[in-house]
């Protein structure tokens, strides 16, 4: 019995020994690593949300941006910081999921040296074309497709890059063939989709809603499941006839290095998913077409193995990897 009690005691002291942690937890100042450049996708909601957790904690918070070799750069050093909660990432798809695939070799394992806490936004693609161009929705674009084969062409941001992917999926999905034109980024494919010089494009809201606002590019569709608020009157690819699978979508991310303590990663999770909850950070996201998240830890874990095995069965279907 005495033995039993014992047991319980230390049990007690381990206890509080592990909340006290995650309560005196940041006691330094916390990095958010951004493996893309400043001003760039992920960054600016880095820095919105950043600023944020700054002043809940009362600790300096810095982004870092760590850019280069599709994301791998910055998540590879995350990947080999001390998992101690202070140096967290902001991923995009490519490298946590996507990279993986179609990468001979990576210096870190997505799926062990980096530990999921949660979703921050989900951000739907919108779907673009020059105004002259004889279709205005995706069935008129399919039917053009398979009248002219190979005619329509369409822009990514790179290979592998869930533009392509969005692409790649919408021609498995419709029966159709189209020819891929990469670029080195988004900014030069938006460029050249003003200019007609690419028939189509997927493109994040933040990038492709403005020149839809301006009439300078039309809009066919979004490759979310329902329409976005950001832009309601463009309705989503699924609700084509033939189509209704389709979606795929950017979203970003929060990791921490494997070994980083649950009470300090449930605490990250938390003040995360609090923050993207507040008005003013929400309004200014859903202002610029992204969703904001936030969910469960458990729950993020099991939508990126959903996400895994989608991008797998894609880059196997169009022998990318």
């Amino acid at each position: 019995m005495k033995a039993w009690k014992l047991l319980a005691a230390a049990v007690a002291v381990l206890g509080c020994v592990a909340g006290a942690s995650a309560q005196e937890w940041p006691q330094k100042p916390v990095k958010i690593v951004v493996p893309y450049p400043a001003g760039a996708g992920v960054d600016p909601v880095a820095r919105l949300v950043g600023q944020k957790l700054s002043e809940r904690w009362k600790q300096t918070v810095i982004v870092d941006n760590k850019p280069g070799g599709s994301g791998t750069i910055g998540a590879t050093y995350v990947a080999r910081a001390p998992g101690d909660g202070l140096t967290i990432m902001m991923s995009a798809t490519a490298e946590v999921v996507i990279n993986q695939f179609i990468m001979d070799k990576m210096q870190y394992d997505p799926e062990t040296d980096l530990v999921p806490v949660t979703l921050a936004v989900r951000l739907p693609f919108i779907l673009v074309t020059h105004p002259s161009n004889p279709y205005s929705n995706i069935a008129e674009l399919v039917a053009y497709a398979k009248k002219n084969p190979g005619k329509v062409t369409y822009a990514s941001s790179g290979p592998g890059t869930p533009q392509h992917l969005a692409a790649v999926l919408l021609e498995q999905l419709s029966g159709t063939q189209m020819v891929h034109v990469p670029y080195k980024g988004i900014a030069p494919s938006i460029t050249d989709l003003l200019a007609n010089h690419v028939s189509i494009g997927f493109a994040g809201l933040p990038a492709g809603l403005p020149h839809v606002q301006k009439g300078s590019l039309k809009p066919l569709a979004v490759s979310s499941k329902a329409s976005s608020p950001a832009a309601p009157q463009v309705p989503p690819i699924a609700a084509t006839p033939g189509l209704e699978q389709f979606e795929l979508n950017q979203w970003f991310g929060i990791w921490v290095p494997k070994g980083t303590p649950e009470p300090v990663v449930a605490q990250i999770q938390r003040d995360i998913a609090a923050v993207l909850q507040m008005p003013d950070v929400k309004e200014t996201l859903e202002k610029q077409g992204a969703q904001p998240s936030g969910m469960p830890t458990a729950e993020f874990a099991k939508f990126v193995q959903s996400e895994r095995k989608k991008f797998a069965a894609i880059v196997k279907s169009a022998k990318l990897d």
